[in-house]
């Protein structure tokens, strides 16, 4: 059997919060969990959007039922299937939607909001990006452990901020711990990191005053 690859054109989904023209001057690209779809993962964003500010959520390309061959529909970036090309993939996506916001609002700067299974997509598109990104808030996610220079080199300059939950059930305290451990004596890095109370879920107050806090800086 012989394995081929094919480029081929494709449309894929971007929703946005906000208006995206030449007023806005904070885009925040949000990344979804695993099993998740943008139209109910913007829902935790609808009261942070302002005059300046808006918010634009890309869907990963994986779709596939929750549970069984019906009912709800979850999306997702990657699976262990051939994962070194769906990071490829992811990226350049990932291009193109900074690509197209740039064109929308030329004068804004651009963010990353991503939660669990997006923050190891971003992590992995920091230094692959045509724009310079201003942050990052990483939520509950597993830091991914193969980084490369470029997404290091990046990472060292970004305005980088982890938070995690104590009672995380994907991301317990202990994976936690490994997780730091292995960023600062394998790449000697050591990003800020905030604790909450709770699950696998957003901090609403947290999310919301992290959001403006990194846009001060």
């Amino acid at each position: 059997m012989a394995k081929n690859w094919l480029v081929i054109p494709q449309e894929q989904r971007v929703d946005t919060l906000g208006d995206l023209n030449g007023e806005t001057r904070e885009v925040w690209i949000g990344l979804h969990g695993y099993g998740q779809l943008v139209e109910y993962f913007q829902r935790h964003f609808r009261e942070l959007v302002t005059v300046e500010r808006a918010f634009v959520f890309p869907q990963g390309t994986h779709k596939f039922y929750l549970q069984g061959t019906k009912g709800r529909v979850g999306a997702s970036w990657m699976t262990k299937d051939e994962r070194v090309k769906d990071i490829d993939n992811q990226r350049v996506f990932l291009k193109a939607v900074m690509q197209w916001v740039r064109e929308q609002c030329p004068e804004a700067r651009i963010h990353f909001v991503a939660f669990s299974q997006g923050v190891a997509t971003v992590m992995r598109f920091l230094g692959h990006e045509p724009s310079p990104v201003h942050s990052v808030l990483a939520w509950s996610g597993s830091w991914p452990p193969d980084l490369e220079d470029r997404n290091l080199a990046t990472l060292r300059k970004v305005n980088f901020q982890g938070w995690f939950g104590s009672d995380d059930e994907y991301i317990g305290t202990e994976k936690q711990e490994e997780i730091l451990a292995r960023y600062r004596e394998e790449y000697e890095l050591e990003p800020e990191v905030g604790y909450y109370e709770g699950g696998h879920a957003f901090d609403r107050e947290i999310l919301t005053s992290e959001i403006e806090r990194l846009e001060r800086l």
